[in-house]
């Protein structure tokens, strides 16, 4: 399967993106692996934290 992963911030009580990737996997718990450790590559402040939003 491929799943489309979105990497966003809050901001102002609204979700923005920083990244997006394409995330082939044969389950959500797999693509949640991969995304996580993506997820390490991008840089975070004290005030934003990165959030993972899968979508199928």
């Amino acid at each position: 399967m491929l799943f489309s992963v979105d990497f966003s911030i809050l901001v102002n009580e609204t979700f923005q993106t920083v990244h997006w990737a394409f995330i082939p996997a044969d389950s959500v718990s797999e693509c949640r692996e991969v995304a996580r450790e993506m997820r390490e590559s991008i840089p975070e402040s004290k005030n934003h934290h990165v959030h993972i939003f899968i979508e199928q």
